[in-house]
């Protein structure tokens, strides 16, 4: 955002959807009169690849944390994880990560996991519209969610791996479409300077 803000010498811009430090992918950004249309992007469905690392769990359930906890993970088929992954298609309650930008106590909660008073949000439900796994490997399995907006990956991963029987965080996690806008529409960040200038000298 910030980038998009220089090139645009203080005219209004917007996103739709934060993204995790560690994930890659859609982020859809509306400049000038654009960012009326926000809102409704936002309430739009999300869809994202992810990895879950099996056996060990972070303090931030991502790549980006510290190991807090082990637990055996032992192989599985495909066909019994897509069994347990069915069970969290539909509303479900979800705890949202003590890692995460929502306000606990009037203080957001990642400020106070960094200070060390770990306070959990509280559960919200939210809507997985699909949840499709396409790997299970020794310790780590790949899935396709498509969800509504609020849902944390990294708490539904959590949720999963416990659901197998072990402990797990996201090892990589891609957002692939919102709404109707996919991962093959975007552009690379590297590319804004061009895409701006181009449009200046258009206009």
């Amino acid at each position: 955002m910030r980038l998009v803000k220089k090139h645009l010498r203080g005219g209004k811009a917007g996103h739709a959807g934060t993204l995790d430090p560690f994930a890659d992918g859609v982020l859809l950004v509306c400049t000038g009169r654009e960012t009326r249309t926000i809102t409704g992007l936002v309430d739009a469905e999300k869809e994202y690849q992810a990895r879950l690392r099996l056996g060990m769990e972070t303090d931030t359930l991502d790549i980006s944390g510290t190991i807090c906890a082990r637990r055996e993970w032992r192989l599985q088929e495909v066909a019994a994880v897509q069994e347990i992954a069915d069970r969290f298609v539909g509303e479900i309650e979800q705890v949202p990560p003590v890692f995460s930008a929502l306000h606990v106590d009037g203080q957001r909660s990642y400020k106070l996991a960094r200070a060390g008073q770990l306070k959990s949000p509280e559960a919200r439900r939210v809507t997985v519209f699909s949840l499709k796994v396409a790997r299970v490997s020794e310790n780590s399995l790949d899935f396709t969610v498509v969800c509504s907006k609020g849902t944390y990956i990294r708490a539904l991963a959590r949720d999963l791996a416990l659901a197998l029987g072990t402990v797990g965080f996201l090892s990589r996690l891609t957002r692939t479409r919102i709404g109707p806008h996919t991962l093959q529409e975007a552009i690379e960040v590297t590319a804004l300077p061009q895409m701006f200038n181009k449009n200046s000298l258009e206009h």
